[in-house]
């Protein structure tokens, strides 16, 4: 332990007899550590804020859409809305559909609020009591509707907080009656505030009344929009997919008359795999990026310990002709060439860790950094200094002595 010691306090000495060498040698390896300590500190923050977003939709979901889900490049994303799915077909996919938890029949429409005087357009959702599950979306004051209120079309409505924000303001505003498309609905409570989805849509400013009112008595259609399936295991979403597809295809006919799809499944996996594959290939962009800065802070320690061979001859002729052994010499540069690195990748670390706070404060993007990053700038930054240190070690230990004496 202590032959180690004074070897690291040797190997200190030795590369500040030029300070600004080494100096710059650090410096180098440091740029590529904080390049990657930022980067995938922004990746991770990107990976995580993609989880949450997603979780503000509800887990494990697969949305059925009515209608084909046209996807043109270059133009939005059209639907061709249709009028065969209905609340049966929710019950049957609930019957006979393995590894369902929850089932949520969707309508929905822009209409007209009003309360008071103050009127506002909004989204108006028909849903069945088990939104706040499936869509993770708790209730933030009052309650939200039961099966009975449902099933018996009570006018009763649940408010997102922007528009209760527009209509109250700060008052309390369970108990009142709006009236959407001029037909009276008793407010009973109020969601959680959200913020925006992934795809951008406003989750607050909508609000939630049943299903069978919605209806009856808002709409007067008896078809749906969406269904809702939360799959109770993220690894049966793919075979859930399936069975849905063949539910509805048996319950729609489709087989029998060789028909496409009238519905779109869309798999809340699908959607986050391409969001994080999107993140991945950035990360890979910037890793290589930061790859090159790493190997230009590599030559710079290759280009120091060179400079310390060539430096250093006579010392080294002289420890080799009492007696010093060619690993002692070996092991001596690897020691200067490792603490090069090391210094780099600390350096680089505590910069990178500065940085990425910095910008998860100043800016709109979350950072995060796992240990798992910090270690692996730390084996990153040892591997530059060792990688770039053997070639000038082998070659010191390689010298002969007497030549080495006579060129001092």
């Amino acid at each position: 332990m202590m032959k180690i010691y004074k070897n690291i306090k040797l190997s200190w000495k030795a590369l500040f007899l030029n300070k600004s060498r080494t100096i710059f040698a650090i410096i180098g390896i440091s740029i590529g550590i904080t390049a990657v300590m930022v980067m995938v500190a922004i990746g991770n923050g990107a990976k995580r804020e993609i989880d949450n977003q997603f979780a503000k939709m509800g887990i494990n979901l697969i949305i059925i859409n009515s209608g084909k889900v046209d996807k043109v490049f270059g133009r939005a994303q059209q639907t061709n809305r249709v009028t065969t799915l209905k609340l049966k077909d929710a019950q049957a996919i609930k019957e006979q559909c393995r590894n369902i938890e929850k089932v949520m029949p969707s309508i929905d429409g822009t209409l007209k609020l009003k309360y008071d005087g103050i009127s506002t357009m909004t989204l108006v959702y028909g849903v069945t009591s088990v939104f706040p599950e499936v869509n993770n979306f708790p209730i933030r004051m009052g309650r939200f509707f039961t099966d009975t209120e449902n099933k018996l079309s009570k006018r009763v409505v649940v408010l997102g907080e922007e528009v209760r924000k527009n209509l109250f303001d700060n008052r309390n505003p369970i108990g009142e009656t709006i009236r959407i498309d001029k037909v009276p609905f008793e407010v009973i409570g109020v969601l959680t505030s959200k913020g925006v989805s992934p795809d951008g849509a406003n989750l607050d400013n909508k609000v939630i009344i049943p299903i069978k009112t919605a209806q009856r008595r808002v709409f007067n259609v008896n078809y749906l929009n969406q269904i809702y399936v939360q799959v109770s295991d993220q690894s049966y979403m793919y075979v859930a997919e399936k069975e849905i597809e063949s539910v509805l295809r048996d319950r729609h006919r489709l087989n029998v008359r060789n028909k496409k799809n009238d519905f779109t499944l869309n798999n809340q996996l699908n959607a986050i795999k391409t969001q994080k594959e999107s993140i991945e290939t950035f990360n890979w962009l910037i890793i290589g990026v930061a790859g090159i800065s790493l190997l230009v802070g590599g030559i710079g320690v290759l280009a120091v310990m060179l400079l310390s061979v060539k430096d250093r001859t006579g010392e080294i002729g002289l420890r080799l002709s009492i007696g010093a052994r060619k690993r002692d010499i070996i092991w001596q540069f690897l020691s200067e060439s490792l603490i090069l690195g090391f210094s780099g990748g600390t350096l680089g670390i505590v910069l990178g860790l500065i940085i990425a706070w910095i910008i998860g404060i100043t800016t709109s993007w979350q950072t995060y950094i796992t240990f798992i990053s910090v270690l692996i700038s730390v084996v990153f930054s040892i591997s530059t200094g060792l990688i770039f240190g053997v070639f000038p070690a082998r070659r010191a230990a390689n010298l002969d002595p007497i030549v080495a004496l006579q060129k001092e």
